[in-house]
């Protein structure tokens, strides 16, 4: 029998398997599964590893929109009902209107609709792994497959690195420029050595081995990435998790011992660069296009100049200054970046009510963790495994924050799956209370609220669970 965790604590149980930690017992446990989840977890394995790209022969096939939508019928097929309903739910529908209105009234509304597909894959991507990902043994599925899918692109970086193979980025797509791989790293780290902690208990010494690997190479992959803003995004990831931690004495001995090794076998060349970080020709580019960004958001406040306008926008309104660098796409064509600010991005495409709406999302991730380990504040360690995730994704966000600051990378996946993934864990909580006869500490001054938001969310397992209690 395969060794399990049972409700997210220590005991082991052969005939109550609730989280299959051998890997055949996690591959048997995911076929298992309702297709909706599995169509979302393949869904989820072309955009992260993009075999398609890889090779040639898949690239007939357009497999990750082919995945969404076997998933989305699954979902309907199936009956399922809507279970996530967070905060994040309502930001994202004013987000999505604001997205919308910026587009008819863009600077080029024809560029904006024909990207507008992008945007609608990361909502129906977030509806997807939030109302499919909505059990414990779920969730920790879905964490096995995406470690996994990141896992394998910090191996590579980290042998390349370990074998002076120079610096490397990550899968083809999102994360082949070596800043956005580095910022996935960012995200990357931190859920799994929180992974790593929740499942601690039930562990063999040679699983524990295993398992720690997958923060020590994603670190070594940010490091060879020769990313600053990776770097810098590390280390602000360490210290946040610090000040979560409860063991706050151990934790900065930790940290004091693994910030300065990690500077240590940082190349001369990259360390460098962090001397010369704002006087050299990338800093100075980027101060421009940043200067010229909130030059943009202040003279379309609310709607900025439209969704996925920076490039015709810029290339109309902003000749080359004297001294300043110029290359071209094509012959008597300026090459315009992207904005290099994840803020920036979209506060000067969306206006400042959409970076207000943006950075609502990234702060509402933090406020469902928050609201996630209040409900199981009285589960003891079962609860331990969701409760570790939570300070996972928590940390992940200072990394898209601190890393995101030096890449404009708003539209890209991060964030979306980030999203999706908490409201997920949210759902698994929820799930999991609704099935323990423990009292929920309640985040709420009156009971009977506590007892609303759950008949909403989780109304026949509520129900039996009165019962029980009489």
């Amino acid at each position: 029998m395969p060794r399990v965790l049972v409700n997210g604590g220590g005991t082991h149980a052969s005939s109550r398997t609730n989280l299959p930690l051998s890997f055949l017992g996690s591959w048997r446990a995911f076929w298992q599964e309702p297709w909706s989840f599995k169509w979302t977890c393949i869904y989820v394995f072309f955009e992260y590893v993009r075999p398609q790209q890889v090779y040639e022969s898949l690239s007939v096939v357009p497999w990750p929109r082919l995945a969404i939508i076997a998933a989305v019928a699954s979902f309907l097929l199936e009956g399922k009902r809507v279970r996530s309903r967070t905060v994040a739910n309502a930001l994202l529908v004013a987000l999505t209107i604001v997205v919308l209105l910026s587009s008819v009234f863009a600077y080029s509304p024809e560029t904006a609709f024909g990207r507008l597909t992008f945007f609608a894959n990361w909502l129906i991507a977030f509806f997807l792994i939030a109302n499919t990902t909505t059990d414990q043994r779920k969730f920790y599925l879905f964490i096995v497959l995406y470690l996994l899918w990141s896992a394998k692109m910090s191996q590579f970086a980290a042998r390349s690195f370990l074998t002076g193979g120079g610096s490397a980025g990550g899968a083809p797509g999102w994360f082949q420029n070596t800043g956005e791989f580095a910022l996935q790293m960012c995200i990357y780290v931190p859920l799994a050595l929180h992974f790593l902690i929740g499942l601690y208990p039930a562990l063999t010494k040679v699983q524990v081995g295993v398992l720690a690997l997958l923060p020590i190479t994603g670190t070594l992959g940010i490091i060879n990435s020769g990313s600053r803003g990776g770097v810098l995004g590390l280390g602000c990831v360490g210290v946040f998790m610090l000040l979560q931690s409860k063991h706050k004495i151990r934790g900065l001995i930790a940290l004091s011992v693994a910030l300065p090794a990690i500077w240590m076998i940082i190349p001369q060349a990259q360390k460098n660069r962090f001397d010369t970080a704002g006087q050299d020709d990338t800093s100075r580019t980027r101060l421009t296009y940043w200067k010229r960004g909130i030059e943009m958001a202040n003279a379309y406040p609310f709607l900025g100049v439209g969704y996925e306008n920076w490039v015709p926008y810029y290339a109309d309104h902003y000749p080359p200054a004297p001294g300043e660098i110029v290359r071209y796409s094509a012959p008597g064509k300026i090459f315009v970046e992207v904005s290099h600010n994840s803020f920036v991005e979209v506060g000067s495409q969306l206006g400042y009510t959409g970076l207000a709406l943006f950075t609502g999302l990234l702060f509402s991730i933090w406020y469902i963790n928050w609201r996630t380990r209040k409900l199981l504040a009285n589960l003891g360690d079962r609860a331990r495994f969701l409760r570790q995730l939570s300070y996972g994704l928590d940390a992940g966000v200072v990394g898209f924050i601190v890393a995101g600051f030096f890449m404009a990378v708003a539209m890209n996946p991060f964030v979306w799956f980030q999203l999706g993934m908490t409201a997920a864990l949210n759902a698994a909580a929820i799930h999991l209370t609704s099935h323990t006869g423990a009292p929920v500490k309640s985040q709420w001054t009156y009971p009977e609220k506590v007892d609303a938001y759950a008949t909403r969310t989780t109304r026949p397992a509520v129900t039996a669970l009165r019962t029980r209690r009489g």
